[in-house]
């Protein structure tokens, strides 16, 4: 058994001077774990995954055509009208139209010149990604991102590797008295562009064939070259981005106070950070993007499920972690009078439901992960779950960590932010079972997950003097088969208070 992210899917993230993180520079794989003390940046970082992921998997770049066109138009001026820019646009459109037809994968090969000028098309978007990134923030004011102590910008690097060589997409995003992004597109290589897993593909042929026939009048207008453009940037966002077009979910720290006090908060609050950044009525309370997006999709859990595709309508992933952990089932109860949701747990052998509000709080932190699980979450998705040992006994989160490894295992890629021993612990176990000769992973039970280092990025922050904030490093397994952390320190400290203790109980 073997196991290596391809190269054109693994990401690359590279923060510097953000929030309370000095640098960082990590690789997002299929679960990503962030372990380190309190105030560290672990939080921050998974909210800045969060907001890129879906400014890439959403948003798009040609998406807004109206204003990209416009945008486009006043930026690039007359190199829209070039010879060589309008011949290399109708090239790229017509190996996409074919393709299309013949519904194959495209490999189109962008020059140095249309690398150039479609770079200019995902650069006119930062200051949209930028209010994206203030919104899950819950910040009006960008300056609040720039680690404090520093006159210098914030830094977001992402990096997206290629089939072959050294050649990768990068998108840099600096933070400052301005705002830039600063995109690079490989040329001269080829770039696949699949349409059987990109919404717009098809959905783009005619606006094509309408550019094209329009380029090739005797006078193009930048306009029709401009709307050509934008056509073909949409369709390099999932070659540029990877796993980061994919839809992504966060299940937010605290979950307990949340599901108790959702039917009070949400009629009141989602509507008023919808668009956080905006100036607010001082009355209205204002929530992050990331607790407002929560709060929406508990909301519709439900009816999600039912506008999906039923794809994996015969696989229930929430179901194991009933059964393993919770020792009961959590379900949506829908008001018959005003349609309104609340949550119900039915422990094992019970025959009645009780209120999730009546429920443990272990019940309260893991119903959401159930839930969308069950409701919303597929494979290719990722899930970012702050702190899921939250509320559980020991042996619970040992359990826990089972189950996401094996949510992993079902192509379901995971981010967690944990302040677990345990976790840690088990995750090794996960790891180093990887390890066994072939004939004994063949003997493994069920139970036994297993992942594969490739397949897992523990990432500490340590907390520095100087320059003050963290430091974000990579910890693997060393020679004991464990991830070292902080909590070596920390139990090293207490045996030693505690012999202290007993010495002068001796004497």
């Amino acid at each position: 058994m073997s196991f290596k992210t391809p190269k054109d899917q693994s990401i690359e993230l590279e923060v510097n001077n953000f929030g309370p993180i000095v640098n960082a520079n990590i690789d997002l794989r299929p679960l990503t774990v962030f372990v380190g003390p309190s105030n560290t940046g672990k939080s921050y970082l998974a909210i800045l995954i969060y907001a890129l992921q879906k400014f890439f998997s959403e948003r798009g770049v040609g998406l807004d055509l109206a204003y990209g066109r416009y945008r486009l138009r006043r930026k690039l001026g007359n190199q829209l009208r070039t010879d060589e820019t309008i011949a290399e646009l109708l090239s790229v459109a017509k190996l996409l139209m074919e393709d299309i037809d013949a519904k194959a994968t495209s490999s189109i090969v962008l020059s140095p010149n249309l690398s150039k000028v479609l770079a200019t098309c995902f650069n006119e978007y930062g200051n949209v990604l930028l209010g994206r990134i203030c919104r899950c923030f819950g910040l009006e004011d960008p300056q609040f991102l720039i680690r404090k102590g520093t006159s210098r910008f914030a830094e977001v690097i992402v990096r997206k590797g290629f089939i072959e060589g050294d050649e990768h997409f990068r998108h840099e995003l600096k933070l400052g008295a301005t705002t830039e992004l600063s995109t690079n597109l490989p040329c001269d290589v080829p770039i696949k562009i699949n349409p059987s897993v990109d919404f717009w593909y098809g959905h783009l042929v005619h606006y094509f064939e309408d550019a094209s026939r329009d380029i090739n009048a005797e006078k193009p207008s930048r306009h029709s070259i401009a709307r050509l453009l934008s056509f073909v940037a949409e369709l390099l966002v999932p070659p540029a981005v990877g796993t980061m077009h994919s839809p992504i979910y966060y299940l937010p720290a605290d979950r307990t106070g949340i599901m108790h006090a959702h039917h009070v908060v949400v009629s009141a609050l989602i509507e008023s950070a919808t668009s956080a950044g905006i100036r607010q009525r001082a009355t209205t309370p204002v929530l992050t993007g990331v607790l407002a997006d929560f709060l929406d999709q508990m909301v519709q859990l439900d009816f999600i499920r039912r506008r999906r595709s039923a794809v994996n309508s015969e696989v229930d992933l929430g179901l194991m972690i009933e059964e393993k952990v919770l020792t009961g089932s959590v379900k949506v109860v829908r008001s018959k009078t005003v349609n309104y949701p609340h949550f119900a747990y039915r422990p094992t052998g019970w025959d009645h439901d009780l209120s999730l509000s009546n429920a443990s709080s272990m019940v309260s932190e893991l119903a959401p992960v159930v839930l969308y699980l069950r409701h919303v979450v597929e494979a290719g998705n990722v899930l970012i779950i702050e702190e899921p040992e939250s509320h559980l006994h020991p042996a619970k989160q040992v359990e826990l960590t089972r189950q996401l490894a094996n949510l992993v295992n079902a192509g379901i890629r995971v981010i967690v932010t944990t302040h677990s021993e345990w976790l840690l612990e088990e995750l090794a176990n996960i790891v180093r079972r990887s390890s066994l000769p072939k004939q004994k992973l063949k003997d493994l039970t069920s139970k036994e997950v297993v992942l594969h280092p490739q397949q897992v990025g523990t990432w500490l922050f340590t907390p520095k003097s100087r320059p003050k904030g963290s430091v974000v490093e990579e910890i693997q397994l060393n020679d004991s088969g464990l991830y070292p952390s902080d909590y070596d320190a920390v139990s090293i400290a207490l045996h030693n208070d505690w012999a202290e203790i007993e010495s002068g109980i001796e004497n």
